[in-house]
């Protein structure tokens, strides 16, 4: 299981010019996931790192919603397609300590994928998180999908790695990481259950 004390989270490439041509998962959900999961580790005190490819080229800044997520994440700039090939990269990631590393990408099979294959070749265990990468067509994913399953990397979502990552409901920071998480089905139990009611319905 992934432990808060053993995991990196690892964002590749969520680049605005990237998130255009994506086509598998809702821009929105992609925004969404890749946010929360972020805001999450924050609350968990796992460390993050962020990388983009050419930033100042055709696939631009990384997202907004992500940087003001994480203002005082510096972003890691490499032109190597496997960021797990940047020395800067490997060297944020061995500097943590951590051996569990939590990967999302754009694209999944290429900026998830493979930084992914060759951490776990290098000792790591790593993970990828499936709704937080996103890809531009479904032969793609497929390929993508497949490709981390033949290689023994397990998938996971953004949720499930955040409540992994909490591990009990009765954490004091239980409360900040489901805010963080935002959950839509969780969110609007929640809605439901604080809603005042008329006093003919109590």
């Amino acid at each position: 299981m992934l432990s808060r004390d053993n995991t990196v989270l690892v964002l590749v490439d969520h680049q605005i010019g990237l998130f255009t041509g994506v086509r598998d998962i809702p821009v929105a959900d992609l925004k969404h996931n890749v946010v929360a999961l972020a805001k999450a580790a924050k609350v968990l005190g796992i460390p993050v790192i962020m990388t983009a490819t050419m930033p100042d080229g055709l696939w631009g800044p990384t997202i907004p919603e992500l940087t003001s997520a994480l203002p005082d994440v510096p972003i890691i700039t490499r032109t190597v397609i496997n960021a797990w090939d940047d020395p800067a990269v490997r060297a944020a990631i061995e500097k943590t300590g951590r051996k569990q590393i939590l990967i999302a990408g754009v694209s999944l099979e290429v900026c998830a994928a493979f930084p992914a294959i060759a951490a776990k070749a290098a000792g790591f265990d790593t993970r990828v998180v499936l709704d937080a990468s996103g890809t531009f067509n479904d032969a793609k994913r497929e390929a993508g999908i497949q490709r981390l399953t033949v290689a023994g990397i397990p998938l996971t979502d953004y949720a499930s790695a955040g409540v992994e990552l909490l591990g009990s409901n009765t954490d004091p920071k239980a409360h900040n990481v489901y805010n963080a998480l935002d959950i839509p089905f969780a969110t609007l139990v929640w809605q439901l259950k604080n809603t005042p009611q008329p006093d003919n319905q109590k």
